[in-house]
């Protein structure tokens, strides 16, 4: 958990500023500090804001959380470990820092809630949950078919979490069921190639299905891509013949663009369009879903 932010810049920001983001992140319990000192370096849950990331290095750890404040006189640096970078303080806060942090202990994120499920990302753990949702006829379709090495499996789930969720801000996460947590599930967004749009893609275990899971999740995340990620657009591709999938797509109001061919299967390709209304899904009455 965030327990604090220190700002070491080479300048001096307003003052104005400083106490905009001491404010914001004091609606967190989060306190900040200028400049590291003796005292600063005691503690965990620290994320450094500096222009000077390796000085940083130097006196609080190579491990230390930096979230890189960019300048004309570092922006031609190699940061390619630093995932996150600012050109100000604007903006800034709790929520976002603590992000910051969590990707940084590799914690996954929480992405969403909804009556029954935590969407979350997914985090190494997860790796014998998804070999059990994935154990069924036509997991692969869409979503990438896991490796029948483990091994070979987790070294992909360890890449996938590193670099594509803070890559694309999104990717397929993980559903949670909040009663007991149990991964039920996966749903959420990547990008196809030849395609203009991200695409949906979803599954959920066969002992989990007929419950709603899908329906449900998938509802709060096309609302979640057109708001928060500002998609235009978002497809989903559905093998002809998977009447399950199919009636998932159209109960959440998507539009069947066309009949396609891809890789050598015959599928339907449904699109939501930004501004659309999205159709007003009766969860707890979809239970067959």
């Amino acid at each position: 958990m965030l327990e604090k932010v220190v700002l070491e810049l080479e300048w001096e920001p307003a003052a104005a500023k400083t106490e905009e983001l001491e404010e914001g992140l004091a609606l967190y319990q989060v306190k900040l500090e200028r400049g590291i000192s003796e005292e600063t370096l005691t503690g965990n849950g620290i994320v450094y804001i500096t222009d000077r990331p390796d000085a940083v290095r130097e006196r609080a750890g190579k491990d230390a959380c930096i979230l890189l404040f960019l300048t004309e006189g570092n922006r031609s640096g190699d940061w390619k470990d630093i995932p996150y970078a600012v050109e100000s303080l604007e903006g800034l806060d709790g929520d976002f820092l603590e992000k910051v942090y969590q990707r940084h202990i590799g914690e996954p994120w929480e992405i969403l809630e909804t009556e029954r499920l935590l969407v979350r990302e997914m985090a190494e753990g997860d790796l014998e949950a998804l070999y059990r949702i994935y154990d069924q006829a036509d997991a692969g379709d869409f979503l990438d078919r896991l490796s029948a090495d483990r091994e070979e499996e987790r070294a992909y789930m360890k890449s996938y979490i590193e670099k594509a969720y803070p890559f694309f801000g999104f990717g397929i996460w993980m559903l949670v069921e909040k009663e007991c947590g149990r991964c039920v599930g996966r749903a959420g967004f990547c990008r196809r190639e030849g395609f203009a749009y991200p695409e949906l893609g979803f599954i959920v275990a066969k002992k989990e299905q007929r419950k709603g899971y899908c329906l449900e999740a998938c509802t709060a995340l096309l609302e979640y891509g057109f708001r928060e990620l500002e998609f235009e657009g978002i497809q989903a591709l559905v093998v002809e013949g998977n009447r399950a999938s199919e009636e998932i797509c159209r109960r959440l109001g998507g539009h069947l663009a066309e009949n396609i061919c891809w890789k050598g299967k015959k599928c339907l390709r449904f699109v939501w369009e930004a501004g659309q209304p999205l159709s007003s899904v009766d969860v707890m009455g979809a239970r067959k879903l």
